[in-house]
């Protein structure tokens, strides 16, 4: 029960985190915006392309999938650890207590419930250990499991607006497809 209680206490904070990346702070980020409007675009990302990056010595142990360039960037306050693959790449990564058909079922169970998540439309992809999701808007956010051991490590899309360093949360579908496919890829350690 104690089990049950703190993945559901867990599952709503992944929920309320999930939420803030697909808004971000728009209003706040408007001038960064209309900088980089101006600059040269990022060359594409193409899946084929990306390297084994273990994070276990960050403490989260599995290896993972991600542009040749990518960062490792400890959270500062969450105790999550995020991959940075610049402005169109970025997962975070965080342990939860349980395997990961249990952990990414219960934070599914929450995110396709219209009354806890009044922005949630459906969901777009569905596995045994994540799914891709799409809001009211179109907009695609994701989360997928992988066990390891006794717990299980919860990879999403995106950073946290003040974690970020480029504070750019707004992904294509295609870029949440592409961290989809680095995280079905990541293998516990």
């Amino acid at each position: 029960m104690k089990n049950k209680k703190f993945l559901l206490v867990a599952a709503i904070a992944m929920l309320a985190f999930s939420t803030y990346s697909w808004n971000g702070n728009k209003s706040e980020n408007a001038a960064a915006t209309e900088e980089t409007a101006t600059a040269a675009p990022e060359k594409p990302l193409v899946f084929a392309e990306f390297v084994a990056l273990d994070l276990s010595s960050y403490g989260i142990p599995v290896v993972t999938k991600a542009p040749k360039d990518a960062k490792v960037i400890k959270s500062t306050t969450k105790g999550e650890v995020f991959v940075y693959g610049g402005k169109l790449f970025k997962l975070t990564f965080s342990i939860h207590e349980g395997n990961a058909e249990e952990s990414v079922g219960m934070i599914k169970e929450i995110t396709g419930d219209k009354e806890m998540n009044p922005g949630f439309d459906k969901f777009v992809t569905e596995d045994p250990t994540g799914f891709i999701k799409q809001n009211k808007e179109g907009k695609l956010a994701f989360t997928y499991g992988v066990t390891t051991g006794k717990s299980s490590v919860i990879i999403r899309e995106g950073m946290t607006f003040d974690q970020s360093p480029d504070k750019f949360t707004d992904y294509s579908a295609d870029d949440v497809k592409l961290m989809y496919e680095a995280a079905k890829a990541t293998k516990a350690k």
